[in-house]
């Protein structure tokens, strides 16, 4: 009798658990709790709403990577809502592939698990994706300090997808909290190795804030002193190659050599600087080769193959793509020969033989020596050289001093000198 009473409810317990083990291998219990039918068809739905928005930010990133402004309705023009701030961060990029492409890539692979019905993969997939969107809208709320509003989008689908996978997951049983445990162990490895990357690769890259126009209070006004020190120019000739509105307040003129790889250096800074104030800078390129082929102000031979390359540039704005071959010749600063000039009207799709004549019969040579001419009236020595609304800059100042000028002309286009 004492044996039966200690012992039962122990057998009382096993056989609860028998039964409950019985239950979930049994498919008539399952048949009392069908699967719903809706995860899937959300993930499939939410997946596809991913993969557009995906290839877009994936166009966008490439705009900004190559220092275009972002035209798009839904990416904002503020200090705090603006797309152009946020893919142009060392964030945006991972291991050198842009992280929209990266989505729209996993997009494809989480429509395929659908459809060839891998239940694992999807629920993996949807997990991983809504773990990298809390990473993501930390480093663009707290690091960036700038929101993009289509990648908000895809935090809002990542979060959907999460949702569906979970029931999917609980539903079928492939959620079960080891692979729960394995799955957040693997996301908190990988996340750390990403965020030590993009932090790695952000302190090389200037934030594109540092571009934008200062509040008058933090303007640099000891770069507002040195400017006003600088000696006052008027230039002559014509502005042939211009990025910005005629309205700006900040004109700058660049004399420029192409085999000068600050020069190459102040293109990149100078056209990020221009469209992150769309509206109130103004870019004018002046050619200026240090190549004794061209320019008898310079003493020694500096940049051989310099002045062709500058005639060669003119040769494709007759076409209508002088930025584009002036990024392919500042691209590879190595290349300065004919066959590399012909090879650069291919890449940039000229009429190779209008640029051919071009060259050959050499009417662009006055084009270039006429901004040869501006800059020795002016005194100029090296490249690059800048002449801000009228004031020599020698060299390239940091760009956060530059965008201290444009405060201090809005200021004073609008009475408030400081």
């Amino acid at each position: 009798m004492l044996d039966t009473f200690l012992f039962q409810p122990m057998s009382a317990k096993k056989a609860k658990a028998a039964r409950r083990q019985a239950a979930t291998h049994d498919p008539a219990s399952h048949a009392e709790r069908p699967i719903p039918g809706w995860p899937p068809l959300a993930i499939r739905i939410l997946g596809a709403l991913g993969l557009v928005i995906g290839v877009y930010l994936s166009v966008l990133h490439y705009q900004a990577g190559a220092g275009g402004s972002i035209e798009s309705a839904f990416c904002g023009s503020g200090t705090t809502v603006n797309c152009s701030l946020v893919l142009s961060s060392a964030y945006a990029t991972l291991f050198g592939v842009p992280v929209a492409v990266l989505a729209a890539g996993s997009y494809v692979i989480l429509l395929a698990s659908t459809f060839l019905a891998v239940p694992g993969l999807t629920v993996l997939l949807c997990g991983w994706m809504f773990v990298f969107s809390l990473y993501m809208a930390a480093v663009s709320f707290f690091t960036i300090g700038a929101v993009c509003p289509l990648c908000t989008a895809l935090y809002l689908v990542n979060l959907g997808l999460f949702a569906s996978a979970v029931v999917q997951g609980r539903a079928d049983q492939t959620m079960t909290r080891p692979r729960l445990a394995y799955a957040a162990l693997g996301f908190s490895v990988v996340l750390l190795g990403i965020g030590l990357t993009q932090t790695e690769d952000a302190a090389h890259v200037t934030p594109l804030q540092e571009y934008l126009a200062p509040p008058p209070a933090e303007m640099d006004m000891g770069f507002v002193r040195y400017y006003y020190d600088q000696p006052a120019v008027v230039l002559r000739g014509s502005e042939r190659h211009v990025e910005g509105p005629a309205g700006a307040v900040l004109t700058i003129h660049e004399f420029v050599d192409f085999r000068c790889p600050q020069c190459a250096r102040a293109r990149d800074t100078l056209l990020k600087f221009q469209h992150a104030n769309p509206d109130d800078v103004r870019i004018v390129f002046r050619h200026y080769p240090l190549d004794r082929q061209c320019n008898t102000g310079v003493k020694s031979q500096v940049h051989p193959g310099a002045c062709a390359a500058s005639m060669a540039a003119e040769c494709a704005a007759e076409q209508g793509k002088f930025w584009e071959y002036a990024d392919l010749l500042f691209a590879d600063q190595t290349k300065f020969k004919r066959t590399d000039f012909d090879a650069h009207a291919r890449t940039a799709r000229l009429d190779f033989e209008q640029f051919n004549a071009c060259m050959d019969d050499g009417r662009t040579e006055a084009l270039v020596k006429n901004d040869i001419d501006e800059a020795l009236r002016l005194e100029i020595e090296a490249t690059p050289t800048l002449v801000v609304n009228g004031r020599i800059i020698r060299g390239l100042p940091p760009v956060g001093k530059l965008a201290s000028l444009v405060t201090l002309q809005k200021q004073q286009a609008t009475g408030d000198t400081p």
